[in-house]
């Protein structure tokens, strides 16, 4: 292969060209355009995970109806004899033939449970059902927080890439038009070399944006249980005045009022406590001995020939009064109850520091004006006409396009931050606004 000057230029306008080619207005045949909302629904129906978690309450609703049945009665049939000597007794049969000289015991016994414990078993599984599905709901909403995080991070990502290609398609064309000039000797190749390097610059930050892009798909599309193939767009659900203003003015006395009572953290370590005061109850009861009442058969096995009789046992509380399952179980609902005072305390500390984070953001945002975007894209298109015209020095075209560039990713990085933060307050305080 010759390898002439104009070599090393065209293959970095190739592979300018070829990476703005991929850009997220291309509409594949696999192309799933999608809003936001229409996409959370999509993972709220599909998501493995939460169908595999929601089975959590199906299995203590079950512990449930078992906890409700009483213990099975016991029948025992005994000393039935298998020969006669010269000592047996002439037995008449119950009827017909039946039991001819055939002795034989027959004991029917029933568990009686005693100081409520069937109760308190089964208030015991409902705690534990409680527990169940607040810890499914807390999972429910940290997922939903893990994918709206993830949309956002999409969106930023989608909007990066865009500004990236149409800055990279600009410097493409200055790049071509400046290697002309460069060949009439008009400006020095140190110039046009810094240009070129502006380009490439420009091709990496494309690739690094690809492969998060590529990354964030992954894993939205196992979240929303889609096909591999599948290629996510995001239609841009724009922030307004209207849901900035629910975040920003929203009391904060209310948000910590809501976070007390449907943070499900906390839920969760209420139930935690609930359960630990079940457990509590149903060992104390173990204290109390269950009674066994039986009723007997006994044929010729005794001074009676059909002796009928009743009986009645429990063990002897002399030696094991579960005294150590009673005392484990009242230091954990102690522990419980600091570990839920702590979590109420790690709670508010983190809606403040949130509710903090998230008025700075929409205080960043507000600075920004209503067409400031544009007014940066026509700037851009502007000071690299101005380049060509010789109105500006390099120098002052790169700190200016630099400028610019900065200020496109701040305006999407702080729209993205007030998304993430408005995830992170939901989720403390336990509810959609």
């Amino acid at each position: 292969m010759i390898m002439t000057a104009k070599t090393p230029i065209l293959l970095v306008i190739f592979f300018l060209s070829s990476i703005c080619s991929v850009s997220y207005g291309q509409i594949k045949p696999d192309t799933l355009r999608i809003y936001p909302e229409e996409a959370e629904q999509l993972f709220l129906r599909n998501n493995l995970s939460l169908i595999a978690e929601r089975l959590n309450i199906d299995q203590a609703n079950a512990l449930i109806l078992q906890a409700k049945v009483w213990p099975n009665p016991n029948l025992s049939i005994d000393e039935i004899n298998l020969n006669r000597n010269s000592t047996s007794e002439s037995i008449p049969p119950l009827f017909g033939s039946f039991a001819r000289n055939q002795q034989f015991t027959v004991q029917l016994e029933q568990l009686i449970l005693t100081a409520r414990k069937r109760k308190k078993n089964i208030s015991l599984e409902v705690s534990n059902k409680q527990l169940a599905e607040n810890t499914f709901i807390d999972f429910l909403q940290s997922l939903k927080v893990e994918f709206r995080a993830l949309l956002a991070n999409l969106l930023f990502n989608q909007e990066t890439f865009s500004d990236l290609e149409r800055q990279a398609q600009l410097v493409n064309k200055l790049v071509k038009a400046q290697e002309v000039q460069l060949q009439e000797g008009n400006i020095s190749q140190a110039s046009y070399l810094r240009l070129k390097a502006l380009g490439i610059e420009l091709l990496s930050e494309l690739n690094e944006t690809s492969e998060e892009r590529n990354k964030l798909q992954s894993n939205l599309k196992t979240l929303m249980a889609i096909s591999g193939s599948t290629f996510i767009v995001l239609n841009d659900n724009k922030l307004n005045e209207k849901t900035i203003n629910k975040w920003s003015d929203m009391p904060y006395t209310a948000l910590l009022e809501m976070a007390d009572h449907h943070n499900s953290q906390l839920k969760i370590a209420n139930s935690l406590k609930e359960v630990s005061s079940s457990t509590l109850a149903v060992e104390k009861a173990k204290r109390i001995p269950d009674l066994t009442v039986n009723l007997n058969y006994d044929r010729n096995g005794s001074t009676m020939f059909n002796f009928f009789g009743a009986g009645i046992s429990f063990d002897l509380p002399l030696f094991d009064r579960n005294k150590g399952n009673i005392k484990y179980a009242t230091i954990e609902m102690k522990k419980q109850e600091q570990l839920t005072e702590e979590k109420r305390n790690a709670i508010r500390n983190q809606l403040d520091e949130t509710y903090k984070n998230i008025r700075q953001r929409i205080q960043l945002y507000r600075s920004f004006d209503a067409n400031y975007l544009v007014q940066l894209e026509k700037m851009q298109s502007s000071i690299a006409n101005n380049l060509l015209s010789r109105n500006l020095s390099l120098l002052e075209f790169l700190d200016l396009f630099d400028s610019f560039k900065s200020n496109k990713q701040l305006y999407y990085k702080t729209k993205r931050d007030i998304q993430l933060q408005a995830c992170e307050l939901t989720y403390i305080i336990g509810k959609d606004l």
